[in-house]
């Protein structure tokens, strides 16, 4: 076997390194997204909207996607809003920045709209999962767009006095936070035109056991609206998962919610606010921003509730039947028929059964 020389070695090198530099040169560089969160795990519904984003973003955007995480108002946190801005930004202190900044929610909406020059402002800005009222009448900037909801809570209520128009009272949770006092205010403003039906009684000023104890012994004419929880009125975290849970325990009346992910975890149901369509249409407007769209190009409409949907446990619970369903409601959870449990048992009978006997 012959040996290389020192010049055709250097000459090999030489190839490989060139070779590996132009490796290195097609490597697409991974797309860096900022996602300021509202709040910690635990909020049900936007836990379900990032898992949903991350998913649904990867698949749309065609290259590595790399998704730095930062929650503008964590639990027990007590620093001033400045030192989470200086902690955003020491996230790029190697002198780059993020390719695209999507905010999650109202309170992250409020933040980086208050500190949007020290956070990367030539940087594209969507505002994501957010009511349309929580931006205001304050106009998207030039390198900003969003993908916003518009909730109905007030259909919502419609749909419980068709389920239980025996209803006069609505006990609605919502946490003691900012989220909740901002939905206190709205919904007091948007629930007048029931107020000659019915009583609402607002929790945030309770905190989470006495939230349970008045759900344990509600008036039988009463319904419970959930909407968002977080902190109780004592400063208390709690996830949505383990309010949901004890509230389903011990509530004696019916309870309702507006976002998908409640469904199956002790709503009776109504018109839900697809989370799922959000995470997919917040995804593919991400994709277009990081593909170099022009955000002031891309205003997309609000997303509303989609149809109704029921869970069929819960209207045998409280015994509502189906004909005080709204017109193309959707049932789900309904238990299988002795048909479907047992198809192949009967149809094999059926046809033993039919077979003539034969003679000997």
């Amino acid at each position: 076997m012959s040996e290389l020389t020192p010049r055709a070695f250097a000459c090999a090198v030489a190839g490989l390194l060139v070779l590996a530099a132009a490796s290195v040169q097609a490597a697409p560089r991974a797309r860096q997204v900022l996602v300021l969160q509202s709040f910690d795990r635990g909020n049900l519904t936007l836990d379900s909207f990032t898992a949903n984003l991350r998913v649904d973003l990867d698949r749309l955007a065609g290259s590595a996607v790399n998704i730095v995480q930062v929650v503008v108002r964590p639990a027990g946190f007590a620093a001033p809003e400045s030192a989470i801005v200086d902690y955003i930004r020491s996230a790029f202190a190697d002198g780059t920045k993020p390719d695209l900044i999507v905010s999650v929610a109202g309170p992250a909406a409020v933040f980086v709209r208050k500190h949007r020059q020290r956070l990367f402002p030539q940087t594209p800005l969507l505002f994501a999962a957010v009511d349309q009222r929580n931006l205001g009448d304050a106009p998207l900037g030039k390198n900003e767009t969003a993908v916003t909801v518009d909730n109905d809570f007030p259909r919502l209520v419609d749909d419980i006095l068709q389920l239980l128009p025996g209803t006069r009272q609505l006990f609605v949770v919502l946490g003691s936070g900012q989220i909740g006092r901002f939905w206190h205010q709205e919904l007091e403003r948007e629930f007048m035109r029931f107020h000659d039906r019915l009583t609402f009684v607002w929790s945030d000023e309770l905190s989470l056991p006495d939230i349970l104890r008045r759900c344990a012994s509600l008036p039988r004419d009463s319904a419970i609206f959930y909407l968002t929880f977080g902190i109780d009125a004592q400063g208390g975290a709690y996830a949505d998962e383990r309010v949901f849970a004890e509230l389903h325990a011990t509530a004696n009346v019916p309870l309702f919610a507006g976002m998908s992910p409640m469904l199956g975890r002790g709503i009776v149901g109504g018109p839900l606010m697809s989370i799922e369509d959000l995470s997919r249409r917040t995804a593919d407007v991400a994709r277009q921003l990081l593909a170099g769209a022009s955000p002031r190009r891309i205003r997309p409409a609000p997303q509303t509730p989609g149809g109704r949907i029921f869970d069929a446990r819960e209207l045998q619970r409280w015994s509502i039947p189906d004909s005080r369903l709204p017109q193309g409601s959707v049932v789900l959870y309904r238990p299988p028929t002795l048909w479907h449990e047992h198809r192949g048992t009967i149809v094999t009978a059926g046809a033993a059964l039919a077979i003539p006997g034969r003679g000997v």
